[in-house]
């Protein structure tokens, strides 16, 4: 049974735990060590997930029978518009429906919040992610090439979910 617990502060080291152990699956054959490490290392700083918490961005464990295997993360951005962070799940879980369930929830999450849009960034080149997206009905509204630090730019699209 998938369940989604929000996460507090006490709960940082495990979504550190989770990112780092995800992201080299998900990423080391879409961007470079040394980029994955930088972009790690900033979006899971402990101060940067706490600044985030307290600035309204709702962030959840993914909990399977009570144990973490995932977390996402999302918050409005506009009177309008929801945007999903994160959505990450262990590898071992994949192909079983818990990433469509982790959408569901997340848009879900986005209509309580009165958002007629959810809206996301993924890598271009990220296509298990790109299919997933595709078929819970997400489209690409726009392609975005942006310096996350110096030297390192992401190849994204936006992609949009009407709700």
């Amino acid at each position: 049974m998938i369940t989604f617990r929000p996460a507090t502060p006490k709960d940082i080291p495990l979504l550190q735990k989770l990112a780092h152990t995800i992201w080299p699956h998900a990423f080391l054959t879409i961007i470079t060590r040394a980029q994955m490490d930088l972009m790690l290392s900033k979006m899971y700083d402990p101060e940067t997930i706490l600044t985030e918490m307290q600035n309204g961005v709702a962030w959840n464990v993914v909990m399977e029978n009570g144990i973490p295997i995932g977390y996402l993360s999302c918050s409005m951005v506009a009177p309008s518009e929801c945007k999903l962070h994160k959505i990450y799940v262990l590898p071992e879980s994949h192909g079983r429906g818990i990433g469509r369930t982790c959408l569901e929830e997340a848009a879900r999450y986005a209509r309580e919040k009165g958002a007629t849009i959810l809206f996301l960034r993924v890598n271009r080149a990220n296509d298990k992610a790109l299919r997933a997206y595709r078929a819970f009905g997400f489209r690409e509204t726009e392609s975005v090439d942006w310096e996350f630090a110096p030297g390192f730019i992401l190849h994204d699209y936006r992609m949009e979910l009407e709700l």
